[in-house]
């Protein structure tokens, strides 16, 4: 099965929800 891209979907005209988890740590000290 092949991947799909952003740009293989039919996106034109509707809102993409990108759902990013930024829950990791970006830095030794929080």
């Amino acid at each position: 099965m092949d991947k799909l891209a952003l740009t293989d979907l039919d996106l034109a005209n509707k809102r993409v929800l990108v759902r990013v988890d930024f829950n990791v740590p970006l830095s030794g000290t929080d």
